[in-house]
């Protein structure tokens, strides 16, 4: 005889039957019962730092031949003080992804943080409440302020090369914040920022279409978000089988991690934790990377086309 623990109910965990109920609710409605949320191709090929770096003047990452690299911005406290500081973890991922919604949706470099973020960051299961609107705000703060270049190496025959940018994600921001964290955050209304030039026009180039479904279900790790992102960009346009190894794999999203065999390990589960979410991509897990391979798109042309 076994007890309710050692039952049938016992082998998956209260996460895992949310995550099989909403990609069962993707296959289900393929073009989706909500209004898509898009991520500008950069922060699918590349990401932000997952933990607070410290104190150090440059934090970087890397794609192949692709490197970006942050410095910290000086932000000023309401003291009048100031101090370095990275944007990390899941807010400022959910931040750009709502920066790059916006702009999509508006066709405007301004954004106005009054309802629109309260509503998105709801929409995401985030608690809107005025501590968590305080939050949102200092990454805002933080991202606004960062200084970010981008490099890519290159070969030509006996030639090598290097191309390079770099870039704010604001050009203008304007951040109201409550002198009392536990009150509403109606306290934000009149709070803007305003996209640089070369990150607007980069975001409305090619927006990379996310499920906001997806994006819910896989919050409270920027891990999960990053690879989620990545690779509905990447097997979008992949047109023949393709190994990432380890290393490059490492270099782009295990910056934060000093042992590889942690990193493979968290990479894996995330890794499972999406492909609920994404069924049709066709990945295989082996000992030098992971192999994808051609697969169907997660959001249909038709829905694109909608937009």
């Amino acid at each position: 005889m076994t007890t309710p623990a050692e039952g049938p109910a016992a082998l998956i965990s209260e996460r895992e039957l949310r995550l099989l109920n909403v990609g069962a609710g993707l296959e289900l409605s393929p073009d989706g019962s909500e209004p898509l949320s898009y991520s500008a191709r950069l922060w699918a090929q590349l990401s932000l730092p997952y933990r607070d770096p410290g104190p150090v003047p440059e934090w970087v990452r890397r794609n192949n031949s692709i490197t970006l690299s942050i410095s910290p911005g000086m932000t000023t406290a309401k003291d009048g003080s100031r101090r370095p500081a990275y944007p990390f973890g899941v807010i400022p991922r959910y931040l750009m992804t709502w920066m790059t919604t916006e702009a999509v949706r508006t066709g405007s470099r301004q954004l106005h943080l009054g309802p629109s973020l309260s509503k998105f960051l709801r929409s995401l299961g985030m608690n809107s409440s005025g501590a968590s609107s305080a939050r949102a705000l200092d990454q805002l703060h933080r991202l606004a302020v960062a200084n970010m270049n981008i490099e890519d190496l290159r070969t030509s025959g006996d030639r090598w090369g290097i191309t390079g940018a770099n870039f704010n994600v604001a050009s203008r921001y304007e951040l109201w914040f409550s002198k009392d964290p536990a009150k509403a955050p109606s306290d934000i209304l009149g709070s803007t920022i305003t996209l640089s030039e070369d990150f607007y026009r980069s975001v409305l180039e090619a927006p990379v279409p996310l499920r906001p479904e997806a994006l819910r279900a896989l919050s409270g790790s920027p891990m999960r978000l990053d690879l989620y992102a990545w690779l509905v960009y990447r097997l979008k346009y992949l047109e023949r089988p393709t190994t990432v190894s380890w290393g490059q794999l490492a270099g782009q999203f295990g910056a934060d991690y000093k042992v590889k065999r942690q990193f493979k390990a968290a990479f894996e589960k995330n890794l499972r934790e999406v492909l609920v979410l994404y069924p049709q991509a066709k990945i295989l897990v082996t000992g030098t990377g992971i192999r994808l391979l051609p697969s169907a798109e997660h959001i249909p042309d038709r829905k694109l086309r909608a937009i």
